[in-house]
Parts: structure tokens; C-alpha cells; sequence
């Protein structure tokens, strides 16, 4: 790859990697915030949730702005909105003595400004780069991707030693560098064609299908129950197991980690066997984890519980992705994409909210009411799921 093509991937994968952080690398720090703020788990939970409802909705709406201002244009302000809501954010609990409404306002922004640079990073690779070198930097971009999922809590963590609220004046440190370097240095194709409504209608009629709108529930759950879980423990490993903060947020990352390792041989499996079985199955052993953990929080077994369902997690989305973006309708599989974005934000953005009002109940009604959700699907998948009107036919596994 070319130097110059380099730093364009390298700038690109920044974005993915800097909009990945927006949430959990404040897990670790939780339990300290919640006391300085008199914040309860809801209110933390909240905080979470207020920047990933943005995200879901504005993703539907992403395509179509980039289609009438452009894609750089987009990612450039996103950037900026991101980086300025941590500052209004970190400052107000500088400045303020009852910051925590301000907070909410700084994350709003946040969200939205997270919305739309992942998935428009990956249309810019598409517009700017050919063949293998596409193929090189959207490997880039995935790796950025993952990599922030995974080192979020460890850096959150880090971060945190210097004093809790220091995390939220990294944001603008990081972002607005990226924003100014992706004005400076990317170059669209000047390719504006407007807003293609047609495009977009062909896409919302996929839905229409039984099987489509089951791998948008399978894409919702997976995240709801992955980020739930993390969040859930950021405050069990400070009740219980009283870690320092570095090992609280490596042992929040740990599913994360699973799951982004088992991403990486995905596509062994799917070539072996149907996207019904993957999903379904994933989904389920996801679920089972949240039973066994709960029988497990005082066994050396609650830890490969943890990994497991990092693992089911794994298994599933790639095989989501491949579904969202192997529509054989060329034209829509961009729009196709940032509605099973949506619906993965939408999981990310509900999660945190559902988990602190269930545990007012008990841990063992969060637990079950999730896992049995979980399963339920997890078996619509298996039996009703026709992955033939989902993919081409030589995307599905050989026999």
C-alpha cells in the first residue's frame, strides 16, 4: 500500500476507533462517578443510553445526508459534535455543581456525532480505493473496530488514574485532530448525485420478508445482551470482587475480547454451515451464558462463562454482516447495512436502561427474563429462518 493510501486508512480507522469509545470506556469508571455525582446505577445507565438512541435513529438518516453533502463532509462534522460534547461534558462537572444534567446534554451530542463515521468510513474506502487495496484498508477499519471494543475498558481505566472525569476531555483530544485530518487530507470522488428515494424504498421493502426482519431482532439482541453484560459488570465487580480499577476494566473488556477473537475465524465456520444454525446457535449459547453466570458468581466457572458469551457474540455478527451486506440488490446494500446498524445501536442504546431497572428485581430475574428471551429467538431462528431469501446462492456454505 502506498504511503499516501496508508495515512488516508490510517485516518479512517482513527474515526472507527475513536467513535467505538464513547461508552465503555466510562464502565471502569462507574463506580467512582457514581459516588462523587450521588448518581444511581438508573442515572448511570441513562448516561449510556442518551448517547446510543442518537446513534440508532440518525444511522437511518446517515446515508441520505452523505448522498446530498457528501461523505467527508459528514464524518468531519460528526467528529467535531463528538469531540466538543465530551468537552461540554467535562467541563460542566469542572464548573458546576449539579453537573449531571449538562453531562446528559454533552452525551447527546456525543451521539449523534457517533452516529454516522463508522459506516461512512467504509463507503469512502469503497469511493477511494480498488481491489485489493479496498480490501486491505476495510481489513483496517474492521481491526480499528474491534480493537476499540476491546481496549475501551482498559483505557478507560488508565485514564482514570489521573482523576475519573479526565476521560470525557479525551474525546475532543482525540477527535478533533482526526476531524481536521480527514478535512486535510481525504479526497471524495465528486460523485454527488443527490438523495436516491427509490434507493431507499427498495431497501425498507426487504423487511417485508419473515427471515430479514429475524436477523434484525438477532442483530438487536446480541449487542443488548453483550453491552448489558458489561455494564452489568462494571457494578458487580465493584460490590463484589473489589478490584482495583485497571483489573476492573480488563476484566470488563473480556467478552469484548472473546468475541472479537472469535470473529477473526468466522469465516471457517461459515463456510461450513448455514447462516440459520450460526445465528441461532450463537444466540443461544449467548442466552445460556446469562444462566450459567448467575449459578456461577462465586466459582472459578463464572469466568469462562463470561468468555463464552463474548464467543456467542462472535459467532453471530459476522454472520449479520454478511446478511445485511449481501443483498442482491447492488444499489441498496449501503442503506441495507445502516439499518442493521440501527438495530445494533438501538440494542446498545436499550441495554443499559432494562439491566438497572431488572436488577431493582433481582439478578436472577434479569438473568432469566434476557437468557429466555434470548433462547426464544434463538429457536425462531432455527426453525423459521429460510436463508435462501437472504443470500445469493453462492454465498451459502458448501455441501
Amino acid at each position: 500500500m502506498k504511503t499516501i493510501s496508508a495515512i488516508k486508512v490510517a485516518i479512517l480507522s482513527a474515526s472507527n476507533y475513536i467513535t467505538v469509545l464513547v461508552n465503555t470506556v466510562l464502565f471502569p469508571i462507574f463506580p467512582v462517578m457514581a459516588q462523587a455525582l450521588n448518581l444511581t446505577l438508573r442515572d448511570l445507565a441513562i448516561l449510556v443510553g442518551i448517547v446510543s438512541f442518537p446513534s440508532a435513529l440518525i444511522n437511518l438518516g446517515g446515508g441520505i445526508l452523505a448522498d446530498r453533502f457528501g461523505k467527508k463532509i459528514i464524518i468531519v462534522l460528526s467528529l467535531t459534535l463528538y469531540g466538543l460534547g465530551g468537552l461540554l461534558a467535562g467541563l460542566s462537572i469542572i464548573l458546576m455543581e449539579e453537573p449531571y444534567p449538562v453531562i446528559l446534554v454533552g452525551r447527546l451530542f456525543q451521539g449523534i456525532g457517533a452516529a454516522t463515521p463508522m459506516f461512512l468510513s467504509v463507503a469512502l474506502v469503497g469511493d477511494i480505493f480498488q481491489s485489493l487495496e479496498r480490501s486491505k484498508a476495510l481489513g483496517f477499519l474492521e481491526t480499528a473496530n474491534g480493537l476499540g471494543k476491546v481496549t475501551s475498558p482498559i483505557l478507560g481505566a488508565l485514564i482514570g488514574l489521573i482523576t475519573w472525569y479526565s476521560i470525557f476531555f479525551i474525546y475532543p483530544i482525540v477527535a478533533l485532530p482526526v476531524a481536521i485530518a480527514t478535512w486535510k487530507v481525504i479526497e471524495e470522488p465528486n460523485e454527488n448525485k443527490g438523495v436516491d428515494w427509490e434507493k431507499q424504498k427498495k431497501a425498507f421493502r426487504q423487511f417485508k420478508d419473515e427471515s430479514r426482519i429475524i436477523t434484525l431482532l438477532v442483530a438487536f439482541l446480541v449487542i443488548f445482551i453483550l453491552i448489558g453484560t458489561m455494564f452489568w459488570l462494571s457494578d458487580f465487580l465493584e460490590a463484589r470482587l473489589e478490584l482495583n480499577q485497571i483489573l476492573r476494566g480488563v476484566v470488563i473488556s473480556l467478552p469484548a475480547l472473546a468475541m472479537l477473537l472469535t470473529t477473526l475465524f468466522a469465516e471457517r465456520i461459515h463456510n461450513k454451515l448455514n447462516p440459520r444454525f450460526i445465528m441461532g446457535g450463537g444466540l443461544i449459547l449467548t442466552s445460556a451464558c446469562l444462566i450459567g453466570i448467575y449459578h456461577t458468581l462465586e466459582t472459578i466457572l463464572f469466568w469462562p462463562l463470561i468468555v463464552a458469551l463474548g464467543v456467542g457474540a462472535g459467532i453471530v455478527l459476522p454472520s449479520v454482516d454478511m446478511v445485511s451486506t449481501s443483498v442482491e440488490i447492488k444499489e441498496i446494500r449501503g442503506v441495507m447495512s445502516t439499518i442493521y446498524g440501527s438495530a445494533r445501536s438501538l440494542g446498545g442504546a436499550t441495554t443499559t436502561i432494562t439491566f438497572s431497572y431488572l436488577l431493582e428485581y433481582g439478578l436472577q430475574l434479569t438473568f432469566y427474563s434476557i437468557a429466555v428471551g434470548g433462547i426464544i429467538v434463538g429457536l425462531i431462528v432455527l426453525f423459521r429462518m429460510n436463508e435462501k431469501k437472504l443470500l445469493p446462492k453462492e454465498l451459502l456454505p458448501d455441501k
